[in-house]
């Protein structure tokens, strides 16, 4: 009764448009007032004891190194790098976007990030060389989800964080395959479709008349970035916060040594990062109290058990059933909230279906990503129609093919644990012996 007392109750704050993280603590305060179980300074220590794990330092630190790379001008190296690569084809520009979005990805864990910094570079340079403006920002829009699934990746990080069966480091290499499967994924979206929009006059606008060994020297700084972070943190050299730290560290250095970071800039970086910040953690610190009742009340037990009632007992009708409940709740809760909400009920639902606890994590994460750019809700679309002045309704329809390349990836990475299991297992035990 007290379950469904606390659930009706968040699900009725949300249908009034409230905020998640105050939806998350109201419906606790629904249920300490109706059944009085336990105090309200319970409730309290529950928030501060969410918000208190050391782990969640790098949240801010990864947000940071982001924003100070996009002020140093390390977007458009990024971008440059995969207009070298890509950029000979006719389609180019749109190949280069998805390109330039997975490799940012690897900067910053924030599909928002990612997504903004991208959009207000290659947008306008999309739509110059003949693109649809609903195509292009629908490109962007799926390209930015790359970002918390390709590592460093800060739901993971918050996963991890709440689920400690499973290490930030195993996480981070298992996100490496799904990542790139869905950029390429895109990247054949982009190839098929885009030739039928692409408009007969074009400016062929490159981003760079620099030499291609400009054009490398000058993405080497940002390449750095990645290795740093995995290697650290996979070797057992730093902390995954300790990591995050470096990369502000890095940015910091490589601003200044160019001259390319002002102060503005910095100021900037610094009002995003605190910004940012402060919104995932009053979600972090509401889902304390709510998770709390959650397990108290064996949500997790009688989620599991109920997939395994309709599966049958199959893992694989599990996961299949699952990555479409999780498909839907993208499509209307933030994702990041998702993550904080659904993590310790994924975890045991794993434990008592029998699925790899990695393999549960990763295609839960990738299900949520999803949903940054799916309506009506991600906040991907939200901010590349802000960008490209495009209303929702013509940039969802070109994000179709987007949503149906990424859900063909999904499905295969819920039926393929290996996929995502193989090369944690294959790095962490050579890093152990």
């Amino acid at each position: 009764m007290e379950l469904v007392i606390l659930t009706i109750a968040f699900l009725v704050a949300l249908m009034c448009s409230l905020h998640i993280g105050l939806a998350m603590l109201l419906a606790t305060s629904v249920l300490i007032m109706l059944t009085g179980i336990v105090p309200f300074d319970l409730a309290v220590q529950k928030m501060l004891q969410q918000v208190s794990l050391f782990t969640l330092v790098a949240i801010p630190a990864f947000i940071f190194a982001g924003e100070l790379m996009s002020a140093t001008g390390l977007t458009e190296c990024l971008s440059n790098f995969a207009l070298l690569l890509v950029g000979r084809w006719r389609t180019g520009i749109g190949l280069a976007t998805v390109l330039a979005c997975m490799f940012f990805g690897g900067l910053t864990g924030s599909g928002l990030a990612d997504t903004v910094a991208i959009a207000t570079l290659m947008i306008p340079i999309m739509l110059r060389n003949g693109f649809p403006a609903p195509f292009a920002a629908a490109v962007v829009a799926s390209g930015g989800s790359l970002g918390p699934i390709i590592p460093p990746s800060i739901p993971m990080v918050i996963y991890a964080s709440i689920v400690p069966t499973v290490s930030i480091a195993a996480l981070f290499l298992g996100g490496i395959v799904p990542g790139v499967m869905i950029a390429m994924s895109f990247l054949m979206v982009v190839a098929i479709v885009g030739p039928r929009l692409l408009s007969s006059k074009s400016e062929q606008v490159k981003l760079t008349q620099e030499r291609p060994l400009v054009t490398i020297l000058r993405f080497l700084p940002a390449a750095v970035v990645p290795v740093i972070i995995i290697y650290g943190v996979v070797g057992g050299v730093v902390t995954v916060t300790e990591s995050a730290a470096l990369a502000v560290v890095y940015a910091l250095a490589y601003g200044v040594a160019t001259r390319r970071l002002t102060w503005a800039g910095f100021q900037s970086a610094l009002h995003h990062t605190v910004l940012f910040t402060g919104l995932v953690g009053f979600i972090i610190a509401a889902a304390g109290p709510f998770s709390f009742f959650l397990a108290l009340y064996r949500a997790p037990e009688a989620v599991g058990i109920l997939l395994l009632t309709l599966s049958h007992g199959n893992p694989y009708a599990v996961m299949l059933i699952l990555i479409v409940v999780l498909f839907i709740l993208g499509c209307l809760v933030e994702a990041t909230s998702l993550v904080i909400i659904l993590a310790p009920i994924l975890a045991g639902t794993a434990t008592i279906a029998g699925i790899n606890q990695l393999h549960m994590a990763l295609v839960a994460i990738v299900a949520l990503m999803i949903g940054l750019f799916t309506p009506p809700v991600g906040t991907n679309l939200f901010a590349v129609v802000g960008i490209s002045k495009q209303s929702l309704e013509s940039v969802s329809r070109s994000l179709v093919p987007f949503i149906v390349s990424s859900a063909v990836v999904l499905v295969i990475l819920a039926i393929s644990p290996q996929l995502v299991t193989f090369l944690p297992k294959l790095v962490l035990q050579r890093a152990i012996q």
